[in-house]
């Protein structure tokens, strides 16, 4: 890179559809970079297609490691994914001559891979973040276990992952008109959302069976209550039919709304009266942030750091959780003014200095 061009970024992971906070996190990066007139091209490794863009490429790892190999012209990688394979490809990218950046949204995948994977698989994970230019980590706890693995505390730093979106009509316009409907309604409106049904050591990730009894006990209170759950990929399907007919055994059909359409989570945010998040693990929670960004009240589990403003609860604790939104709802006014003078880091600014501290010829 000359001392004068301007920086070229390759951003490499998944970019919407599907809708999933990494996904959201690479299309609003991406959308910020070329605002700033920096370079940016999207290799969306998660399938989805974006034919009008041309600095988005769908493709799949093979593909783009042979593309990266023989034809990338970036200057620096940022890779989004948990593949451990393609954490080790990114880490030996030096070899090229190619600055590398790996962000790490999530708790699980790095310490599982380390304490369940293989000696060799751990050898090489080690071997590849030594050797990565710098890495982005969610909390403390992730920060911790990176250097524990031999990183130069100096190559890692805590950024979560929120990004204020771009409030965009297409985004509204994108909701399905039953969702609308539903929330106006019913009130107060509590919304979830996860990217697919997925399990976690047998408990459901991000808590769609906590919420069914959170809406039966809440509906006695707040009869015309109305939960949305936005699930874009419902995954296992088995399970999530079990769970429609547990709704009609509660007796809340009315009350609980599934919006499985891939589209933008913040425009239901904004009507929402209160977000939850009951995850079983989890690495921070950008609905969260989004959430507080919004004056949202929020209420979520305990298994991480979680942004300032956040009431918590014990995960998996029924009891604890309905009492901790029943405490916001029936205090509304009170939670609702403690929000007012929070402000939400805006990470994007952490993020380019990097990329320019990298950069530097």
């Amino acid at each position: 890179m000359k001392k004068n061009d301007p920086l070229k970024i390759a951003l490499v992971g998944t970019y919407p559809p599907p809708y999933g906070g990494r996904s959201i996190h690479v299309q609003r990066l991406k959308d910020r970079l070329e605002k700033e007139g920096i370079k940016v091209t999207v290799y969306n490794l998660g399938g989805g297609k974006n034919a009008s863009d041309k600095n988005i490429i769908s493709t799949d790892i093979r593909k783009w490691v042979l593309c990266y190999l023989v034809f990338a012209k970036e200057d620096i990688i940022h890779y989004h994914g948990s593949d451990w394979k393609l954490r080790v490809i990114i880490g030996l990218m030096h070899l090229l001559g190619k600055k590398s950046v790996v962000s790490l949204h999530s708790n699980v995948a790095l310490k599982d891979a380390i304490i369940y994977g293989s000696w060799l698989r751990r050898w090489l994970i080690r071997f590849a973040l030594r050797r990565t230019s710098f890495i982005v980590v969610l909390n403390s706890m992730l920060k911790d276990l990176v250097v524990s693995l031999g990183v130069k505390s100096k190559n890692v730093e805590i950024i979560p992952s929120f990004l204020p979106p771009t409030m965009r009509r297409e985004d509204i316009a994108e909701i399905p008109q039953n969702v609308w409907d539903f929330i106006d309604t019913h009130r107060p409106i509590i919304s979830a959302n996860a990217f697919r049904i997925s399990f976690y050591n047998e408990e459901d990730v991000y808590g769609l069976d906590l919420c069914i009894e959170l809406c039966t006990e809440l509906k006695s209170g707040y009869p015309q209550i109305g939960f949305v759950f936005c699930i874009p990929d419902i995954g296992e399907h088995e399970y999530f039919q079990s769970m429609k007919q547990r709704i009609g055994s509660r007796g809340i059909e009315n009350n609980f709304l599934f919006m499985t359409q891939p589209c933008q989570f913040y425009p239901i945010l904004m009507k929402s009266d209160l977000l939850v998040r009951p995850t079983s693990i989890d690495g921070y929670g950008v609905s969260i942030a989004e959430a507080i960004y919004f004056k949202v009240p929020a209420v979520a589990s305990d298994v991480c750091p979680r942004p300032d403003g956040t009431v918590l609860f014990k995960s998996r604790n029924i009891e604890d959780f309905t009492f901790r939104v029943k405490d916001v709802l029936d205090n509304y006014d009170r939670h609702k003014k403690k929000l007012e003078d929070l402000q939400v880091a805006d990470n994007f600014e952490k993020i380019v200095r990097i990329y320019e501290k990298l950069g530097k010829p």
